[in-house]
C-alpha cells in the first residue's frame, strides 16, 4: 500500500485526533489537579481563561511529545 492510499490516510488521520484528544484529555486532568493542590484563595484568584491557556499549552507539549515518539518508532 502507498501512502496515497484512503485506508492509510484515515488511519493516519484517526490516530492523529486519538492522541489529539488523549493530550488534551491527560492536560486538563493535570491543570486541574494542580491547581487543586493550591490554597483555596489562589485558587479563586486564578482566572478562567488562564486556565483555559495552560490547558491547552500543556495539551500542545503532551501532543507533540507523543507525536515525536510515534514519528521515531516508525522510523526504525
Amino acid at each position: 500500500m502507498t501512502d496515497k492510499s484512503p485506508n492509510v490516510r484515515t488511519s493516519r488521520l484517526l490516530r492523529w485526533l486519538l492522541m489529539a484528544g488523549l493530550s488534551y484529555m491527560f492536560a486538563m486532568f493535570m491543570v486541574l489537579g494542580g491547581l487543586s493542590l493550591l490554597p483555596k484563595r489562589t485558587q479563586m484568584t486564578v482566572s478562567e481563561s488562564a486556565v483555559g491557556w495552560l490547558v491547552l499549552g500543556v495539551g500542545a507539549v503532551l501532543f507533540a511529545l507523543i507525536a515525536n515518539k510515534t514519528k521515531s518508532r516508525g522510523r526504525s
